[in-house]
């Protein structure tokens, strides 16, 4: 009952990726024959074209299905093309009688719309002509970014530090129709200036979208600074004239400490800076901090065009089988006991995933957020604010609602071993707001409303097997009425206060 609140009462600033093996239905990627794929859909056996999905007949009844298929699919296109050809045929006659009745204010519009369409076509032909390389693009904020890069019409480059599986790769290159040319995907050390230098060949643009946690345990610090580093150092290598401008993926967390006093303002905005975490008191934090500093730092020494764009807790649709630690914690909520309706009044800054891969993209070619930081947030939340926008949304789940009293949270975070009482003490109930009109104003970035953002986690999850559907929830037995609930509150508030008046007494035998 008290799982979910107690996981509640741990820091997100960590950002840290969870998996969900089903949260995304992968391609299916056809190997050489039907008894060459394990349950799972995984080829034992893929052909080198496997990660184009390019399919390969051998005989099987499986490719055979397949291959019929395509086949069927081209004659009903070549009919439909035939049989629009004639149609439009009879509309362009049809039009020539008409082209005299037709005002010339529609004729205009008519006119503008073809230019309009005529400008998008061309500035998708030259960014196809442009390369932009993003180191680490198959995470869960870099898998949005690539997609939208190849939406824009850019030449992706995707620099990882591991080789790829088959069915990672058929969800790289299945990102959309006629991206796969404009698509590769090359393993790089990313600590290594020689091995970046030969994927930044080529490329006007880079994207750091940060490095992984598991990469970083032992020595953060060391690791993020080497990893930047060697990015400019490749650039000097391949000569800075070519790149021209490079993105890297911060953090809102380098912006303020949770016990910085409120600006002036009542809002933090890019010029504030977090000075109070060190590699001592939270090495993960201070090692994102160093990457970015480090970052400005190689920059006046390169010259090269640079845009930090910190966002503030990531939650949203996954494009992959990744998902924030956020993430997570919203299926717990959505989760949670009927019985104890309560949250910590933990307050978070949120911001859907989709608007920090637009904002990365954005930032490539907006000149008036050249060398600037840019914060992306959408505002600042806590647990029961996001549970009753669960609950409006969908009634059959059991997020809790109810902000819990101070006293409460302190006696649960006591009983769990996991909880830091020094980082619960000093952030409950206090609320830090991030300043994001430099996103909006200058980047023209269009921030999701909360409510879509959660609707959206939801409804994946539900898709995925996570969390229940509304006819699943239905034949579960039911929660205890108004009466009930309110008689089981005032028992639990009992025993916490029993047990809260049992540790102090513990504590002070132990100290007296």
């Amino acid at each position: 009952m008290l799982r979910v609140f107690s996981g509640s009462c741990l820091s997100l600033e960590h950002m840290e990726t969870v998996h969900y093996p089903n949260l995304v239905k992968e391609p299916h990627v056809l190997g050489p024959g039907a008894d060459y794929f394990t349950e799972d859909g995984e080829p034992v056996r893929p052909q080198p074209g496997a990660h184009m999905l390019q399919k390969v007949f051998s005989g099987s009844a499986l490719d055979l299905n397949a291959l019929s298929g395509d086949m069927i699919q081209e004659e009903e296109v070549t009919k439909s093309n035939c049989s629009r050809q004639t149609s439009q045929n009879v509309n362009q006659n049809s039009q020539q009688q008409q082209q005299q009745a037709v005002p010339g204010t529609v004729v205009s519009t008519i006119l503008n719309q073809l230019s309009s369409e005529t400008e998008k076509e061309r500035v998708k032909s030259v960014r196809g002509k442009t390369n932009v390389l993003v180191i680490g693009g198959i995470g869960y904020v870099s898998s949005h970014i690539v997609a939208m890069l190849l939406e824009a019409g850019y030449s992706v480059r995707i620099a990882v530090g591991d080789t790829l599986s088959p069915q990672q790769q058929a969800g790289l290159f299945s990102v959309g129709p006629d991206h796969e040319h404009r698509l590769s995907v090359l393993t790089a050390d990313m600590t290594n200036a020689n091995s970046l230098r030969d994927a930044l060949r080529g490329c006007k643009h880079v994207i750091h979208c940060g490095c992984p946690t598991a990469a970083t345990s032992k020595d953060p610090v060391g690791y993020h600074v080497s990893a930047i580093q060697a990015l400019f150092n490749a650039i000097r290598l391949v000569g800075k004239s070519i790149v021209k401008r490079v993105v890297i993926h911060g953090a809102a967390s380098s912006v303020f400490h949770i016990t910085d006093p409120d600006p002036p303002s009542g809002t933090f905005d890019e010029s504030c800076w977090n000075n109070v975490t060190t590699a001592t008191n939270d090495p993960i934090l201070y090692a994102r901090i160093c990457f970015e500093k480090e970052a400005w730092r190689l920059k006046q020494m390169l010259g090269v065009e640079l845009v930090a764009i910190l966002p503030s807790i990531t939650i949203g649709p996954s494009r992959t089988e990744e998902v924030s630690d956020a993430m997570e914690r919203i299926q717990h909520l959505a989760t949670a006991s009927s019985y104890f309706p309560y949250a910590p009044k933990l307050y978070w800054n949120f911001v859907d995933v989709r608007d920090v891969a637009e904002a990365h993209v954005r930032a490539l070619e907006c000149q008036e957020v050249c060398d600037q930081r840019v914060i992306v947030s959408n505002g600042c939340y806590n647990y029961a604010e996001i549970g009753k926008i669960i609950k409006s949304h969908f009634p059959h789940l059991t997020p809790p609602t109810r902000t819990a009293s101070t006293m409460m949270t302190l006696i649960i975070g006591i009983m769990h071993s996991q909880v830091n009482i020094r980082f619960l003490w000093r952030t409950l109930g206090v609320r830090k707001c991030l300043d994001s009109r430099k996103a909006k104003s200058d980047l023209g970035l269009k921030i999701t409303p909360i409510e879509e953002t959660v609707c959206a986690c939801i409804n994946q999850m539900i898709s995925a097997g996570e969390l229940p559907s509304a006819e699943e929830a239905a034949r579960m037995p039911r929660s205890l009425g108004h009466e009930g609930l309110l008689l089981t509150t005032a028992a639990i508030g009992l025993v916490l206060g029993v047990a809260g008046v049992w540790v102090m007494v513990r504590k002070g035998r132990r100290f007296g």
